[in-house]
C-alpha cells in the first residue's frame, strides 16, 4: 500500500479539512483565479491529466465526458510507477457552479485519490476576486473514512489542490468587453424584452441573423439554449446559464462554448428619461481573443440598433 506522509500544518496553509460526521470528509480552498477557470481545470481532461492526484504522481491518460451519467478514468501512476487508477461517474453537472461523481472501486495500492464507491461533490463559489472551492467526500461506513484518513486522501487531495492552482497561475490571463447603449425606454421595458423568449429571439444577434430558442428556462440556475441562424446559412448552436436575475436591474448568464468562454452581465441603468444599457463581457482565456476583440464590439453594437428599432417599431 502507498500511504502519503504527513505534512507540517504550515504547509496546508491554504488547504482545509473537516469530518463533520462518521462517513464525510469535507475540504476547502480559496483559489487565486476567477470561478470559470476553476472550473475548467476540473472539466477539461488536458487539464485534469497534468494536476490530478499527490505530488510525485502522473496520468498517462485522461478521458472525461463531462455530463450527468458521463464517466471519467485518469491511468494515474505513483513515483515508483504503480498504477493507480481513478475511475467514476459524473452524477450532477450545474456548470460552473457544481459537480458530482460517484467513484468507482478499484483494487489498488492508492490510498489518496478517489475513495472507493464514494460521492464526491464539489462546489465552486466566488470569493472576491478568486474561487472557493469545498470538496465533499461521502464515504459508504465509518470504517472506510478511517482508512481513507490513514491512507493520507485528505494529504493527497491537498497536494492536488496545490498542484492545479501552479496550472491555473501558469495560464494566459482572460479579458473582458464592455460595451454599451442609451435607449428612449424604462428599464421595466428593457428587462421585459430579454425576459420573454418571443421577444428576445426577434432582435438578438447582428445584422442579418435569425434566431430559435428551444430551452429558456428564466431563473437562476436555468437553461437557455438560442440557435442563430446566419445569412450564409450556418446555424449556431449557443449554450448559457442563467447565474444572476434582479428584475429590472441586471441579468448575467454564462455562455459555455468551448471555444470561447464568458460571464455576461446586463445591466439597466435609468437615466433621466432614457435608460443606459451595458453589457459586460468577461472572457476566458481563448486562442480567439484576438477575433473576438475585433469582431464582438461591432456585433454588439448592431445588436444594440436590433434592439432599438424592434422597441420602436415592434418588428426589424
Amino acid at each position: 500500500m502507498i500511504t502519503l506522509a504527513p505534512r507540517r500544518s504550515a504547509m496546508l496553509s491554504d488547504f482545509e479539512v473537516t469530518f463533520p460526521s462518521e462517513i464525510d470528509i469535507v475540504m476547502f480552498r480559496t483559489f487565486k483565479a476567477p470561478r470559470a477557470l476553476v472550473w475548467e481545470m476540473w472539466t477539461n481532461p488536458e487539464h485534469v491529466r497534468q494536476w490530478w492526484g499527490p505530488h510525485g504522481f502522473h496520468n498517462d491518460t485522461c478521458e472525461m465526458d463531462v455530463r450527468p451519467g458521463g464517466r471519467f478514468r485518469l491511468g494515474m501512476a505513483a513515483p515508483d510507477g504503480t498504477p493507480c487508477p481513478c475511475e467514476g461517474t459524473f452524477v450532477e453537472v450545474v456548470a460552473p457552479e457544481r459537480l458530482v461523481y460517484e467513484g468507482m472501486p478499484h483494487v489498488h495500492p492508492c490510498g489518496s485519490g478517489l475513495p472507493p464507491e464514494s460521492r464526491v461533490t464539489l462546489t465552486f463559489k466566488e470569493e472576491g476576486e478568486g474561487t472557493r472551492l469545498t470538496l465533499h467526500a461521502r464515504l459508504l461506513s465509518p470504517e472506510r473514512k478511517d482508512a481513507a484518513i490513514e491512507q493520507g486522501f485528505a494529504i493527497g487531495w491537498a497536494d492536488a489542490f496545490e498542484r492545479m492552482e501552479t496550472l491555473m497561475s501558469e495560464q494566459p490571463a482572460g479579458f473582458e468587453i464592455v460595451t454599451s447603449h442609451r435607449y428612449a425606454a424604462s428599464p421595466e421595458a428593457l428587462f421585459a424584452l430579454f425576459a420573454d423568449p418571443q421577444h428576445l429571439k426577434q432582435w438578438w444577434g447582428p445584422d442579418g441573423f435569425t434566431n430559435s430558442i428551444p430551452v429558456f428556462e428564466f431563473r437562476e440556475g436555468g437553461e437557455f439554449r438560442i440557435i442563430m441562424h446566419g445569412p450564409d446559412g450556418r446555424d449556431h448552436d449557443n449554450h448559457k446559464r442563467f447565474v444572476e436575475i434582479v428584475e429590472n436591474e441586471r441579468i448575467v448568464f454564462d455562455h459555455l462554448q468551448p471555444t470561447h468562454q464568458f460571464r455576461m452581465s446586463v445591466e439597466f441603468i435609468p437615466h433621466g428619461e432614457h435608460t443606459d444599457m451595458i453589457w459586460r463581457m468577461d472572457f476566458a482565456p481563448s486562442e480567439q481573443e484576438e477575433l473576438l476583440k475585433t469582431f464582438i464590439p461591432q456585433a454588439n453594437e448592431q445588436n444594440f440598433v436590433r434592439l432599438d428599432t424592434y422597441l420602436k417599431t415592434g418588428t426589424l
